[in-house]
């Protein structure tokens, strides 16, 4: 199975300088768990996950006073829409990250989250199994 045939093609960003609040609605009404920052001339430069917003709740802190470019992660991991499954998790194993950026060409056009990934091989492992 390919990397495609499971991300999630809905890609949603945010601008650098919008505010927490404003992320997290965004999250809400979208129905994600995670939005890539663009930079002013729309460049993605980094992301943002439901965990980030709750450490910084968890930490007391102001959302409103905090924006997307303060608490995004930069380092952004990508993945080829044609790699496998196996190929993502190894990525997911070797950096601890989450999610992964699902990459066309160099670009950027949808997202492949960690906990997908370990249902499906669960899943494929279980049927393979009782096939046995």
């Amino acid at each position: 199975m390919k990397v495609e045939d499971v991300a999630r093609r809905k890609l949603v960003t945010c601008r650098i300088d919008d505010d927490v609040p404003f992320v997290a609605k965004l999250m809400v009404e979208e129905e994600v768990g995670s939005v890539f920052v663009e930079d002013r001339s729309g460049k993605i430069v980094g992301l943002i996950t439901d965990g980030q917003i709750f450490r910084l709740v968890a930490q007391r802190q102001n959302p409103e006073n905090v924006k997307a470019g303060d608490i995004m992660v930069r380092e952004v991991y990508t993945i080829d829409k044609d790699a496998t499954l196996t190929d993502a998790w190894k990525l997911f194993q070797s950096t601890g990250v989450k999610r992964l950026a699902v990459t066309d060409k160099g670009r950027i056009i949808g997202v492949l989250s960690r906990k997908m990934v370990q249902r499906i091989m669960k899943y494929e492992k279980a049927t393979t199994l009782t096939q046995s």
